[in-house]
């Protein structure tokens, strides 16, 4: 069949003068699926990529608590753990960085709050994601920013089977959480203090049900719904790029490789991510 169409597609192009191409044989009218961003969200698999990554997240973080911005520009133990991913959002105009969030599951490890808190007992014994250092740069596209980046780390953790997300959020940002469908862990919303790697604030304790919300938001009627779940985004690249992660933890200081900086695969650990 394959031949029989390669033969058909050279006799259209021979009847046109010239080499015939997908459009010119009856494909003219293909659009391509999905709604056009100006952003793109991808997984950071190299050196330049997290850079952009820190600097985005050190300035948006230095501008409530200016004190902490220091300590974020440099590279994190956990952005280079090998269950750890960081995703980017870069403007497709400038190449600038405009968002990044990091996600830490717990297929190796336990994460941050499975360490420090005693979760109820639906959240034991289940792939959860842990999400941290959302970051948003300055200006007027923030709010789709952190939603193209929340859209991201959802399709990602069906794809692999994360039934939990997990974060802490201080105040305002708390309240997109909510938004989006993220409940108390603590009873009647209690803090937690997180002075070590948070800017020394009090945090919220939030989960998220993966495998519910796209239920949840079309029975309810979710503003976000369409967004979400019905419209296809190819600019949000993390199923391309999670091919491509990093296969083995960074050392800080470690030599640059050539080129790209992109490092070598290793299939054992994109399937642990």
């Amino acid at each position: 069949m394959l031949q029989s169409h390669e033969v058909r597609a050279e006799r259209v192009g021979n009847r046109n003068g010239r080499e015939g191409t997908s459009n010119e044989i009856g494909w003219s009218g293909y659009v391509r699926p999905g709604e056009v961003l100006p952003i793109r969200i991808r997984v950071v698999r190299t050196e330049n990529q997290l850079r952009k990554a820190i600097k985005v997240r050190a300035d948006a973080y230095g501008r409530h608590t200016p004190a902490f911005a220091d300590a974020l520009r440099i590279v994190e133990h956990e952005d280079i753990e090998r269950s750890s991913l960081v995703l980017l959002g870069e403007s497709k105009i400038t190449g600038e960085a405009v968002g990044t969030l990091r996600i830490h599951t717990n297929f190796d490890s336990p994460t941050y709050l499975e360490r420090i808190l005693q979760l109820p007992e639906f959240l034991q014994g289940a792939g959860i994601a842990y999400v941290t250092r959302l970051a948003v740069a300055n200006g007027p596209n923030g709010a789709s920013v952190k939603l193209a980046l929340f859209k991201a780390l959802y399709r990602y953790c069906l794809a692999t089977q994360i039934s939990w997300i997990l974060a802490v959020a201080r105040e305002p940002v708390d309240r997109d959480f909510v938004r989006l469908g993220f409940r108390d862990i603590l009873p009647n919303g209690e803090k937690l203090r997180r002075p070590a790697d948070f800017g020394d604030v009090d945090v919220r304790p939030l989960y998220f049900n993966v495998l519910d919300a796209e239920r949840d938001w079309r029975s309810s009627g979710h503003p976000l719904y369409g967004f979400m779940v019905q419209k296809v985004h190819p600019d949000i690249e993390i199923f391309a790029s999670v091919s491509s992660a990093w296969s083995t933890p960074r050392q800080p200081g470690a030599r640059r490789r050539p080129a790209d900086d992109v490092l070598s695969l290793e299939t054992a650990q994109i399937m642990a991510v």
